[in-house]
C-alpha cells in the first residue's frame, strides 16, 4: 500500500466500497476508515494527498474532521461528501480550503476528476479493460483477478451464469486483456437465437449456391474471428450434429464452409458461455462429453445478483447516472430506504432486470429522487423481500386469482418454480416439463413487456 495516497472516510459500508471501486477503476489505490476517529488514528502514522470524507457520521462529523485535518495536515486536499446538503456548511468549508462539497449520489466522473487534480493517474491497462464491470463484491473481484491471469493464454474458457449476470462482459474483458486484441476482434454468436437450419452457415460460412437462395459466398463467424476471439453464447443449445462439427474445428483448427470442399485454417480463441449446468447436460446425453472437456479448460462461474447484495446500490446508481444522461434528466439520487428493498428482491433477470427497473423509474418519476413508489411501479409491486423458508416450502403454490389471464397464470407458475429451485433454469424446465430455451424466451418476453408497459 506504499503507493496509496487516498483515504476514504464514511460510516456506511456500501458507500465506502462504492467510492473505493470508482477510484480503483480510475487506477487509484485508496484506504478506508469507518469513522472520523479511525481516520485521525490513520493519519497520525502516515500522510495522504487526498482525503474524501462523508459529513454525517456518529461522533465527530465530517466538518469537524475536515477542520482537524487542516490543523494537522494543511497540505492535504479534502473532498467532502454529503447526502444532506447544507448550503451554509458548503460555503464555509470551501472558504476554509476544502476542494469541493459533493452531494450524494454524485457522478463518479466528477469525483475522479477532482482526485486527478492532485494525484497522477498510473498507467494500468488491465483495469481500463475491466472498467465496464461494476462491482465491489469479494467473489466478483476474485473472478476479475482470474480474468486478468488467464486472459493472455490461448486456452478456451467456459463462462457459466444465469441470464443477465454479465457473461458477455467477461468474454469481452478476456479478449481485451489478451494479445489477440491487436490482431483480431471478438465476434459473438448466440447459439439459441438463430434457427437451427441457419446456424451452421452462420458459424462456418457458406459457398455460393450451398442452399436455395444462396447467391453469394457468406463468411461465417469463425473466419471473422480469425486471430481474435469467438464468443459462443448459450453453447448448450447446439444440436449434436453441430457439436460434432464444432469439435472438429477446435481439434483441427480448420473449418469448411457449407457447400465447400477446401479446409480453411483458423486461429481462434473460444470463449463459450451457458446459463445451464453444462455438466448436467452432458450427463443427460444432450451435450458431447469430448466437446465439453475441450471447452472446459478454464471455467468461470458468475454469481447471480441476489448473491451480490453489496453491488446493488453501486449498480443502481450507475444506471441512474446512465439514464439521466440518456434522457436528459437530472434526478439527484435514490432515496436510502430503496436499497434494502432492492437487496432483498430475488432479481431472476439479474443485472439486466435491475437496469431495466432503474431505466423505467428514471423515465416515469416526477420527483428529484427515486423512491420506493417509483421502483414498485416498475415491478408491479413485486419487489418484496424473499423469505428463503417460504421460497423453499411454498414455491410450488400458485397464487391464482379470479380474472387472471392464462398468460399471467403461466408467468406465475414459471416465476414460482424458479424461486423454488434457486433460479436454476434447468431444474425449473424439468419440473415444468418444458425446455430451458422456453424458460429463457419466456423470461425475455416478460422483461420486454415490463419495459414497454
Amino acid at each position: 500500500m506504499s503507493d496509496c495516497q487516498i483515504l476514504i472516510v464514511d460510516d456506511e459500508d456500501f458507500m465506502r466500497g462504492a467510492v473505493l471501486e470508482v477510484l480503483r477503476r480510475a487506477n487509484h489505490v485508496a484506504m478506508t476508515a469507518s469513522s472520523a476517529k479511525e481516520a485521525i488514528d490513520i493519519v497520525s502514522n502516515r500522510s495522504f494527498s487526498v482525503i474524501i470524507t462523508d459529513v454525517k457520521m456518529p461522533g465527530m462529523d465530517g466538518i469537524e474532521l475536515f477542520r482537524e485535518l487542516k490543523k494537522r495536515h494543511p497540505e492535504t486536499s479534502v473532498i467532502i461528501m454529503t447526502g444532506f446538503p447544507d448550503l451554509e456548511d458548503a460555503v464555509e468549508v470551501i472558504k476554509e480550503g476544502a476542494v469541493d462539497y459533493l452531494q450524494k449520489p454524485f457522478p463518479p466522473d466528477r469525483l475522479v476528476e477532482l482526485v486527478n487534480q492532485f494525484i497522477e493517474v498510473p498507467d494500468n491497462h488491465s483495469d481500463k479493460n475491466l472498467k465496464n464491470i461494476i462491482t465491489q463484491d469479494e467473489q466478483m473481484l476474485r473472478i476479475l483477478d482470474k480474468v486478468r491471469t488467464v486472459a493472455p493464454s490461448n486456452a478456451p474458457v467456459l463462462v457459466q451464469g444465469e441470464t443477465g449476470t454479465g457473461k458477455e462482459l467477461i468474454a469481452q474483458a478476456l479478449h481485451n486483456l489478451s494479445f489477440r486484441t491487436k490482431s483480431g476482434q471478438m465476434v459473438a454468436l448466440n447459439c439459441a437465437a438463430i434457427p437451427e437450419n441457419l446456424l451452421e452457415s452462420e458459424m462456418f460460412g457458406a459457398e455460393k449456391g450451398a442452399y436455395t437462395g444462396s447467391n453469394l459466398q457468406y463468411i461465417g463467424r469463425f473466419e471473422r474471428a480469425n486471430k481474435g476471439t469467438l464468443f459462443l453464447d448459450e453453447i448448450s443449445e447446439l444440436s449434436l450434429p453441430l457439436q460434432s462439427k464444432l469439435l472438429r474445428a477446435l481439434q483441427e483448427r480448420e473449418i469448411e464452409r457449407l457447400g465447400g470442399t477446401q479446409p480453411i485454417k483458423v486461429d481462434v480463441r473460444i470463449v463459450a458461455c451457458t446459463n445451464e449446468d453444462i455438466q448436467q447436460t452432458v450427463d443427460q446425453g444432450k451435450f458431447r462429453s469430448d466437446l465439453f472437456y475441450r471447452l472446459d479448460v478454464i471455467r468461470i462461474v458468475l454469481p447471480p445478483l441476489r448473491q451480490r447484495p453489496s453491488d446493488i446500490p453501486l449498480l443502481a446508481e450507475h444506471f441512474l447516472h446512465k439514464y439521466n444522461q440518456e434522457y436528459g434528466k437530472s434526478i439527484s439520487g435514490i432515496e436510502p430506504e430503496v436499497f434494502p428493498v432492492l437487496a432483498q428482491y430475488g432479481w431472476p433477470g439479474n443485472i439486466r432486470q435491475l437496469e431495466n427497473t432503474i431505466q423505467s423509474a428514471v423515465i416515469q418519476t416526477k420527483t428529484n429522487y427515486l423512491t420506493i413508489d417509483d421502483i414498485d411501479m416498475r415491478q408491479d409491486n413485486n419487489l418484496t423481500p424473499i423469505n428463503p423458508e417460504i421460497e423453499k416450502n411454498e414455491g410450488d403454490q400458485i397464487n391464482f386469482q379470479v380474472g387472471m389471464t392464462l398468460r399471467d397464470l403461466e408467468k406465475e407458475a414459471i416465476m414460482k418454480t424458479l424461486e423454488a429451485h434457486d433460479y436454476n433454469q434447468t431444474k425449473t424446465a424439468e419440473t415444468l416439463d418444458i425446455t430451458s430455451r422456453t424458460i429463457r424466451n419466456k423470461l425475455k418476453d416478460y422483461d420486454n413487456q415490463d419495459t414497454t408497459e
